[in-house]
């Protein structure tokens, strides 16, 4: 009984995983066509996969504990192929974080410029020098 239900929720996982890698890709793809509202219902998906997906591993995890070492051999390939899926979501996560990060530094340098902040200089509770964050501004775009 306990070997079914492992069965079942690795195969739970493997979809969901892949589910998931699908739906990085499709947020990245909004992102850099700066889809907005598709992005939105992108990332609901996104977190909604990925609470499912926290449920189904702890039980896993349950299980995979109450088994034997000769009996979890057998699944080696396909926890194998699991994690495997798992590190290619988190490389996609990477890529949409780094790929903002950029974006985000590259807007915050463009508005600096055009609106200078005031040159006097901040200090962190740490004491150390931190860089004043441009004020926020609304551009209207004439397209």
């Amino acid at each position: 009984m306990e070997i079914e239900e492992f069965e079942s929720v690795l195969d739970k996982e493997a979809k969901v995983l892949t589910e998931l890698a699908d739906k990085q890709v499709a947020v990245k793809q909004s992102v850099i066509d700066r889809d907005w509202e598709n992005l939105v219902a992108l990332i609901s998906d996104v977190n909604r996969l990925s609470d499912a997906f926290k449920e189904i591993d702890v039980k896993r995890d349950q299980l995979q504990n109450s088994l034997d070492e000769n009996t979890l051999k057998k699944y080696y390939s396909q926890l194998g192929s699991l994690r495997s899926q798992l590190l290619k979501c988190k490389v996609e996560n990477r890529v949409i974080t780094d790929y903002v990060n950029i974006a985000k530094t590259f807007i915050q340098e463009v508005v600096e410029k055009a609106l200078p902040q005031s040159r006097n200089k901040n200090y962190s509770r740490n004491g150390k020098i931190v860089q004043p964050q441009p004020l926020s501004v609304v551009v209207n775009q004439l397209f």
